[in-house]
C-alpha cells in the first residue's frame, strides 16, 4: 500500500501517460502516413482518362506525392 502512495506522490503515473500519449501520438502518425501511402499507390494505379475523370493529370499526382511525404512522417524522421 505504502508503494502506491509513494509512487502517486513521485508522479510516477504521470510520466507513463505521459509516454502513453506519445506513443499514441507516434502510431496515429504512422496510421496517417500509412493511408496517404495507400491513396498515393491508387492514383498511382490510375490511368490518364481515369485521373482526368476525377480532375487530375499524372504531373498533379507526382506533384502531390513529392510536396507531401514528408510531412506525414511520424515525427522523429520529419524534417
Amino acid at each position: 500500500m505504502a508503494i502506491g502512495y509513494a509512487a502517486g506522490n513521485l508522479g510516477l503515473s504521470a510520466t507513463r501517460r505521459e509516454r502513453r500519449k506519445g506513443l499514441l501520438q507516434l502510431l496515429l502518425r504512422v496510421e496517417a502516413w500509412l493511408d496517404a501511402r495507400r491513396d498515393a499507390r491508387a492514383l498511382y494505379a490510375m490511368d490518364d482518362r481515369e485521373l482526368a475523370d476525377i480532375g487530375l493529370s499524372r504531373t498533379d499526382v507526382e506533384v502531390l506525392n513529392v510536396a507531401s511525404w514528408q510531412d506525414r512522417l511520424p515525427a522523429p524522421f520529419s524534417r
